[in-house]
């Protein structure tokens, strides 16, 4: 399986989830994968605004900390 965005510019890449995907793995693949499609797309995080289901891994405490500790405003 493998995660990735989409935006008005085009596609960032894919990350590859390994295994069974939990909260922590969403947010390190936000870190790794998310803000580097970003950096190359030339999109500034306040510019973004993030579309994702209301998966439990996506509402959780920490994707919810992740979001907030770097601006980046969720679609409700």
């Amino acid at each position: 399986m493998v995660w990735g965005c989409m935006g008005w510019n085009g596609v960032g890449i894919l990350c590859e989830v390994e295994g069974r995907m939990n909260a922590e793995q969403y947010v390190s693949i936000l870190e790794e994968c998310l803000l580097r499609s970003m950096e190359e797309s030339d999109v500034d995080e306040e510019d973004i605004i993030f579309q994702q289901d209301n998966d439990p891994k996506h509402t959780s405490k920490l994707a919810t900390k992740w979001f907030e500790d770097h601006d980046i405003n969720v679609l409700s």
